[in-house]
């Protein structure tokens, strides 16, 4: 029984610093492209708001592993792309598989 319990509590251990390690989209990221700003602000809830030079989009996301769904209020097609963090660059790529790097702000 000890040896289970030992094992249980390591195996937990291992999760949790595993976790830890995790990169979260939760925050407020930013680029220019061209002579436009473009910001993404990505709340802990799941919603969230797509903003171009003042015009807002509202949106609810779900992240699974590197890729990101995102449902714009008022679109019936998901707008779906893989993305990765580095530091504090949000690098998502278009579904032609071009890079946009935004910077957390």
């Amino acid at each position: 029984m000890k040896k289970i319990l030992i094992s249980f509590v390591l195996v937990f251990i291992v999760l949790l610093f595993a976790g830890c390690g995790k990169k979260s989209v939760v925050g407020t990221w930013s680029t220019k492209l061209g002579s436009y700003n473009y910001t993404y602000t990505f709340n802990e809830n799941g919603t969230g708001a797509y903003d171009i030079e003042g015009s807002k989009l509202e949106f609810t996301y779900t992240v699974d592993k590197d890729k990101i769904t995102i449902n714009y209020d008022g679109n019936t097609v998901p707008f779906e792309t893989t993305f990765e963090i580095n530091g504090n660059k949000l690098n998502m790529k278009d579904s032609l598989g071009n890079d946009t790097i935004y910077t957390r702000k």
